[in-house]
């Protein structure tokens, strides 16, 4: 136990904490940012990062661009969780903490209104995404980690801040989302090491995991059915694609936010290495795309030639094209990608 616990605490580079424990002790008021189109990380990792620094004091409020989807009621304190920083000039904090995102624009509208605030308060940014390039005056950025939840834990023992039983199930939350229950080849054995170390502190793993795998309302199930039902399949089954719209989603009775993992139930099919999922609801000019790959394919790599970005086998987009233009643009270079690695495996 005693050697778990050491080599926890000594797994991010000691002077970006230091630096991090400078920015947030003197702090009064905190607000701390998850990423527009939230996940249960970004979520988890925001309003557990709450719960951790109002032991020692601090006033936090959690923010986001958009509303938590339902499913996340589980997460304790999200009620919490505001889609504002206040009157734009006069934002009543003195550090901001964002999460899950290393570029300011992730945040959307937080960013949109609140800008010049950004630009000039101290911020502290932790992630875990290969393709983040870190937006704050000190920034943790650990790609090895498989959820930002998993490196806020790490950060916790590192800078010996307490940990609640409400924070440990926000950060479990995080974990669980991000690998799938730790199904993922991202995690690794620190992953399980600090998912005991949520345990330990309270936290439970049941109610996640039947909320967000083992509980969907029939709309969902529905939405998930048509998606199905309108995939396409090419390179000898390897490569597969669906799609979404807002006549979809008034066909099956669904919402917005009940189209969470349509790549990964894409990617369960057999034989396939790519699936892709493309989406527009409100905007008729702009489509997000959500890619889950296998190896050899690297998604966040391929995301990223479009603005995107995330993971080795997570990654996504926003494109700014029209659906079919961008299924057209994606599925052409997706069929490249596998032709170019046929070749060189020849």
């Amino acid at each position: 136990m005693a050697a778990t616990t050491t080599a926890l605490d000594q797994q991010l580079d000691p002077s970006l904490v230091q630096q991090a424990l400078a920015l947030i002790e003197p702090a009064q008021r905190i607000a701390i940012l998850a990423h527009q189109h939230p996940d249960g990380d970004c979520l988890g990792s925001a309003v557990g990062l709450m719960h951790i620094l109002e032991q020692v004091g601090k006033t936090c409020v959690p923010a986001c661009a958009d509303s938590a989807p339902a499913v996340f009621s589980i997460i304790p304190g999200i009620e919490r969780l505001q889609q504002t920083l206040g009157n734009p000039g006069s934002e009543p904090f003195d550090l901001v903490i964002a999460v899950d995102a290393g570029e300011l624009s992730r945040y959307g509208t937080l960013y949109e209104r609140h800008h010049r605030f950004l630009e000039q308060v101290p911020i502290i940014n932790i992630d875990h995404h290969v393709s983040s390039e870190g937006c704050g005056r000190v920034n943790i950025i650990d790609p090895t980690a498989a959820a930002t939840g998993e490196l806020l834990v790490l950060f916790q023992q590192q800078a010996h801040l307490p940990l609640d039983r409400p924070a440990a199930q926000c950060l479990l939350t995080g974990i669980i989302t991000d690998t799938s229950s730790f199904q993922f080849t991202s995690t690794t054995p620190r992953t399980m090491e600090v998912g005991a170390v949520l345990l330990r502190a309270g936290a439970v793993a049941e109610p996640i995991v039947k909320a967000i795998y083992r509980s969907r309302p029939w709309p969902q199930v529905r939405l998930q059915a048509a998606v199905i039902n309108q995939a396409h399949i090419a390179c000898n089954g390897r490569l597969i694609w669906s799609y979404a719209t807002n006549e979809t989603l008034r066909a099956v009775g669904a919402s917005a936010d009940m189209d969470d993992n349509m790549s990964g139930i894409l990617r369960d099919v057999e034989g396939v290495q790519i699936a892709a999922f493309f989406k527009t609801y409100d905007d008729p000019g702009e489509t997000r795309l959500s890619l889950r790959t296998a190896e050899p394919y690297h998604a966040a790599n391929i995301c990223m030639r479009y603005g995107g970005g995330g993971h080795a086998r997570a990654a996504g987009a926003t494109i700014k094209l029209p659906l079919e233009q961008a299924i057209a643009l994606v599925v052409a270079d997706l069929q490249h990608e596998i032709a170019l690695q046929d070749q060189q495996s020849q």
